[in-house]
């Protein structure tokens, strides 16, 4: 059978397949079933195949925007954080182009994102605000209305501390003064996170970092390149009462413990200072690397924050809708290709 035949039986197989692929989950003790699907692992819900979607879109070879050849595979790569070597990046190629027309479409990059993306995530936005900017209730909305996966930096120092490892130990008395904490352990942990296999191929916020040119580089070498960053704005007496006032209600709260150590005026003041002082880093950080960047007044409330991401969102629908044939993808069509790429039927 040849590839052009390969492609148009597949094409009208994608048009009549159903979102219902992924649905159900094995147990790790049940051996008698049937192995997930390719690309199970990548992708059990529909936002993950949208960050997959922005993801294979975003680098898609030039001559070709609905493809990926060798140089746009690695360019996918290194977005993740991944830089295989020449024989490496060969072998996923091979993988993926499962009828072998020397392409990966994006079905095709779909199938075989376990393969590709391995256990990394399919793209990174960076949240940018001071304290008590509202990061934290944001953060929070968008994981549970848009699917991503949320990493705040200073939350994975707080688990350590709660952990009461000897990192912990150190990280709260760094924390208590309102200093920063290394580079190598912020990025150490969230690398950690980040990599967690229910993670996998899904977008990843990223609350609070970077802070400095070395967490940034960090950030490239070993995560990947942001792919956008939404900043938080409003004047510092409104960011100082919003701290305050939470450490009032926290006292009043027992089940709270008193709430956050930081959450009093001297080390808020020094957290605001520190925030300044690196912010413009990031900023120009952002802006050297063309990281595109969304200002967003965070001086209302939680809801009109929200409200202007909603409109945002609205604005550009048009431009940037997908094509629900793209995500139309089968448990039938993903036997039908592996089983065409285990027979070498081209």
């Amino acid at each position: 059978m040849s590839a052009n035949t390969n492609t148009n039986t597949s094409s009208r197989s994608y048009h009549q397949s159903t979102l219902t692929m992924f649905e159900s989950t094995i147990a790790d003790d049940d051996t008698n079933k049937s192995p997930q699907p390719p690309g199970s692992k990548a992708f059990m819900l529909e936002s993950d195949r949208h960050a997959l979607v922005d993801l294979f879109k975003k680098h898609a070879a030039s001559k070709n925007p609905r493809c990926l050849d060798r140089k746009a595979l690695a360019l996918v790569l290194k977005a993740i954080g991944e830089n295989p070597d020449e024989a490496t990046l060969e072998k996923i190629f091979q993988d993926a182009d499962l009828d072998g027309n020397g392409v990966i479409d994006l079905e095709e990059f779909l199938i075989s994102s376990d393969k590709i993306l391995g256990s990394a995530p399919a793209g990174m936005v960076l949240l940018v605000g001071g304290p008590g900017s509202g990061k934290g209730v944001l953060s929070e909305r968008l994981v549970r209305e848009c699917g991503i996966v949320h990493i705040s930096s200073g939350d994975l120092l707080r688990e350590e501390v709660d952990r009461d490892t000897p990192l912990g130990r150190e990280v709260k008395e760094i924390m208590v003064r309102g200093d920063l904490v290394s580079s190598a352990v912020i990025v150490t942990l969230m690398r950690r996170k980040m990599r967690q296999p229910q993670n996998a191929g899904k977008r990843v916020l990223l609350d609070g970092f970077p802070r400095s040119l070395q967490n940034a580089a960090d950030l490239v070498e070993i995560c990947g390149e942001p792919e956008l960053a939404l900043h938080l704005r409003c004047e510092d007496t409104t960011l100082l009462e919003r701290i305050l006032h939470r450490k009032e209600e926290a006292l009043l709260d027992d089940q709270n413990g008193g709430g956050r150590d930081d959450d009093n005026i001297k080390t808020a003041l020094k957290r605001l200072r520190n925030y300044h002082k690196y912010l413009h880093v990031t900023m120009d950080w952002l802006s050297g690397n063309r990281v595109p960047v969304v200002n967003i007044d965070c001086s209302g409330s939680p809801e009109q924050v929200w409200g202007q991401l909603v409109a945002i969102g609205q604005l550009m629908r048009p431009a940037c809708t997908i094509n629900e044939d793209d995500l139309s993808i089968g448990n039938d069509d993903l036997s039908w290709l592996a089983d065409n790429k285990k027979n070498g039927d081209r």
